[in-house]
């Protein structure tokens, strides 16, 4: 089922794979704890406390929080991507643990399959860019932007 290189993973690659192992399980902890303690005040954006335009990862954070409440349908509502990146960081938590746990590395991961069939990944940023400006248009047009971008940036001066 598992298949492992022969060659044992080097200082390196090891680190390497402790960081992704935190860049991965962080935000999946963060929303399991949030969940019960509320969300905390230093979660803003700085993106949007300092242009008053949402960033396009406004809403993940909310996003994964209701998934890990089981509320799907409030977490695509949240941000479309939520899912999909929730599910992502954990198959990729998993397989780092594996490989951190024997000491190999995975020669065979669905990454890499999707990898392989998968020649060009631009076209995902335009997806996900395009997905952002229709949220901004929807904002815009709610009256949901309670801030005017170039409105602040030349009042500052």
């Amino acid at each position: 089922m598992w298949r492992f290189s022969d060659a044992i993973l080097s200082r390196q690659e090891r680190l390497s794979r402790w960081g992704f192992l935190g860049l991965t399980t962080a935000p999946l902890v963060g929303a399991a704890l949030f969940n019960h303690t509320g969300t905390p005040p230093f979660l803003l954006c700085p993106f949007r406390a300092t242009t008053g335009i949402p960033c396009p990862g406004c809403g993940l954070t909310r996003s994964f929080m209701a998934i890990a409440r089981g509320d799907f349908e409030n977490a695509l509502r949240m941000h479309l991507f939520g899912p999909m990146f929730f599910l992502a960081f954990t198959v990729v938590a998993v397989f780092v643990s594996i490989e951190l746990r024997t000491g190999r590395r995975l020669q065979r991961t669905p990454f890499h399959y999707i990898n392989e069939r998968i020649q060009n990944w631009w076209w995902l940023g335009v997806i996900y860019l395009g997905y952002y400006s229709l949220r901004l248009y929807n904002l815009f047009h709610t009256g949901e932007f309670y801030i005017n971008p170039l409105e602040s940036i030349f009042l500052r001066s």
